[in-house]
């Protein structure tokens, strides 16, 4: 034994500094709830960790962008509905005006309806926009892209315009490929126009009482029938697309939540605190850091022995 150098003594202190150490770690992993509170704990750990959380993170957000998506199909999809219910009424008074039990004046007040209604698509179509126009149902969009994880690949849509005037070919839905014409409705395939600039079929006619699509005469009511039905077979067919693309992203929103969910459980696994473990870990450091108090202080007093 030396009075010099009191050995026991720094076995005692490192003894307390050692398990202040881990008395440190336990008390932080507890207060944290983290196993992995910094890379000294677990190098490799923490890599796979942070993957884990970045890869859940990525999942929840694609789940959202989904819902968003979802939402604005749902606005366009409710609209498209409002557009063929007033496509069926129009083709409605198309049939009634393509009878020879009404008159010229009949026809015109039929007319009247007809171009209001044909008003009311296009006002329709122009209005409805998602998010400040970053989505139109008068416009056509060949590659709207939603993001649904951190892949390379986005899932792509196509939109149809619902503006009755579209003519380019397969971007509209009325399947229009030439601008309107007065034309009697005979093409299927012109655009439909509802601006009154036309001459009306009255004796003497009345200056810009006409659209380009009318029922004012029975051989226009008639085409208008035929004209009215490919239209709404191409918008039900929009609207078919809409839900398809709806039914999608529900299954790529439950994916994303789905893998996320088991994703956080892997990552709690790695980087969640084990509490009984921990708690247990403290109470032996304390008591460690107890005894070695105790044994310095006796170690101190063996030189003066």
């Amino acid at each position: 034994m030396s009075s010099v150098t009191n050995v026991p003594a720094l076995v005692a202190q490192n003894a307390i500094r050692r398990s202040s150490t881990a008395m440190d770690k336990a008390m932080q992993r507890l207060s944290t709830g983290q196993r992995i509170n910094s890379g000294a704990d677990d190098p490799g750990g923490l890599m796979v960790a942070t993957r884990l959380k970045t890869h859940s993170l990525m999942n929840r957000i694609g789940e959202k962008n989904a819902n968003t998506a979802i939402s604005m199909l749902q606005l366009f999809s409710s609209n498209g509905k409002v557009v063929i219910d007033i496509l069926a009424e129009m083709k409605q008074i198309a049939v009634r005006a393509a009878s020879d039990t009404y008159n010229l004046n009949d026809r015109m007040a039929l007319d009247s309806r007809f171009n209001i209604l044909g008003q009311e698509w296009a006002r329709l179509a122009s209005d409805v926009q998602w998010n400040g126009g970053v989505a139109r149902m008068d416009t056509f969009t060949n590659s709207f892209t939603v993001r649904l994880d951190s892949g390379p690949t986005a899932m792509t849509m196509t939109f149809k315009s619902w503006d009755p005037t579209n003519r380019i070919a397969n971007q509209n839905v009325a399947g229009a490929t030439a601008i309107r014409a007065n034309d009697d409705n005979a093409r299927a395939d012109w655009a439909w126009g509802f601006d009154r600039v036309l001459n009306n079929l009255r004796t003497p006619p009345v200056a810009n009482s006409k659209s380009h699509s009318h029922v004012q005469s029975i051989t226009a009511a008639t085409n208008a029938v035929t004209k009215l039905g490919t239209t709404m077979d191409n918008a039900s067919a929009e609207l078919a697309r809409y839900g398809a693309y709806i039914n999608r992203l529900e299954i790529a929103a439950n994916n994303a939540i789905t893998a996320a969910t088991e994703t956080d459980q892997a990552y709690s696994k790695i980087a969640d605190v084990d509490y009984a473990k921990a708690t247990t870990e403290l109470s032996r450091s304390q008591i460690i850091s107890q005894a070695a108090i105790a044994i310095l202080a006796q170690a101190n007093q063996l030189p003066q022995t």
